[in-house]
């Protein structure tokens, strides 16, 4: 809460029922504090806000009207960026249950290059909108290579450019089902550990090759040469596993947690058949079979979902610039993105064995929604996920391809010289 709500609401006379709440939920932060960051609202038992009505309206705008609001309540749950330019950039937070059924349940008829239906991945052509869209963003690449060699070069107005440039060919990668979802995001990885070394990106020296960069990965990724090599890697259920537990135990150490979100985890554990004790070792042979029996048919009839879940994570992250235009870190910003997907693959993949013929996009989109609640307004998990990958050495190529491809369906082995010479 900003500072001026705060003193706003201070003057709701002590002795209504409105001014009981904000005396005993509304805390001023300790210093150091800002004036767009001054206090919070204590969470009730239930772990929701206290001014809610028995109704779940709003008990300060139903009573004081909406421009009593914070700005935080009044926006939320819009995103909004300002680019270089002065251009914004609006997005929502899939913490709000409805911002996520709208921005996950859009079907695949709506996507270029998507035909729909339950086709597998594994046979899927590209649809000629696709190849095409590869195409004419090679055309653009180097169009733009052409712009960055003249004599007067604008930095910024180049970054924004980088930007729309990159965004589209994640668009295009994320939806050519050609690779399974894993397979994407590996290539994604490495395209954004090549687009590290091109810092900083606003230099001249990058924009000369940045253009190059982004044409040698559409034509790559056009060819689909790499499926065979690709094809003969398959993930490690075991750091997935791990991944997950140690992630998720880590923010439910903290006090505040949701009650829906404890709801999904149990329903995990059931899943994948965990007892008190048991390892990420020991429970990977029944996490497979939760991943090939129940999850792998449920994706496959429902391909849409992680992609439009992934499309939106590269919107609200700013990827490749992140927070930070002057100093991104494209590599870092990806593997916060992936963190994020491989931990709720993992939790659908439980949650599906749990519910088996019975689960259903909306269960997908509740857990979404729901572990987005917990994380995504918590800076301290995804330090945590950062560390974590540091600390066990699984931010090479090779751990990240264990980390993101399928586990089931796939037909070579998990080796990391296997992996690596994919």
């Amino acid at each position: 809460m900003d500072q001026a709500t705060y003193e706003r609401y201070q003057l709701i006379p002590a002795e209504s029922l409105l001014g009981q709440v904000v005396q005993q939920s509304v805390v001023v932060l300790p210093e150091p504090r800002e004036q767009q960051s001054y206090a919070r609202i204590l969470l009730n038992e239930a772990l929701e806000c206290p001014f809610l009505t028995e109704e779940k309206w709003c008990g300060i705008q139903q009573t004081l009207g909406e421009e009593a609001l914070s700005p935080i309540c009044r926006t939320y749950p819009r995103i909004a960026r300002k680019l270089p330019s002065g251009r914004i950039e609006t997005t929502l937070h899939l913490s709000c249950p409805e911002a996520a059924r709208l921005m996950l349940l859009t079907g695949s008829t709506e996507r270029i290059g998507v035909s729909g239906g339950k086709t597998a991945a594994s046979n899927l052509s590209a649809a000629p909108s696709l190849l095409t869209g590869y195409d004419a963003l090679v055309k653009q690449s180097l169009r733009a290579m052409a712009a960055s060699d003249a004599a007067h070069f604008d930095g910024t107005r180049f970054a924004e450019m980088i930007l729309v440039l990159t965004r589209s060919f994640l668009r295009l990668l994320l939806r050519d089902r050609r690779y399974s979802l894993g397979e994407r995001l590996w290539l994604m990885s490495v395209f954004a550990c090549r687009m590290q070394a091109l810092l900083p990106i606003r230099d001249s020296g990058a924009a000369k090759q940045f253009p190059a960069l982004l044409a040698e990965f559409c034509r790559l990724a056009q060819a689909g040469t790499i499926l065979p090599a690709l094809a003969q890697v398959a993930g490690e259920a075991t750091m997935q596993l791990a991944l997950t537990l140690g992630l998720v135990n880590q923010r439910l150490g903290r006090a505040m947690n949701s009650l829906r979100f404890l709801d999904d985890f149990k329903a995990f554990l059931d899943g994948i058949g965990y007892r008190p004790g048991m390892t990420p070792e020991s429970l990977a042979p029944s996490w497979l079979r939760a991943e090939s029996e129940a999850f792998a048919p449920w994706v496959e009839a429902h391909p849409w979902l992680l992609e439009n879940y992934l499309e939106h994570a590269l919107d609200r992250s700013g990827f490749p610039f992140g927070k930070d235009w002057d100093q991104p870190n494209p590599e870092e910003d990806c593997h916060a993105l992936l963190t994020h997907f491989v931990v709720l693959r993992t939790l659908l993949i439980g949650v599906a064995a749990t519910r088996g013929s019975d689960f259903s996009a909306e269960h997908a989109v509740r857990l979404v929604q729901n572990y987005s609640r917990m994380v995504d307004h918590h800076a301290e998990f995804l330090a945590a996920a950062a560390r974590m990958l540091a600390e066990v050495h699984w931010t090479d190529s090779g751990s990240l391809a264990g980390l993101l491809l399928e586990c089931s369906g796939r037909t070579g082995n998990s080796h990391p010289e296997d992996r690596a010479m994919a």
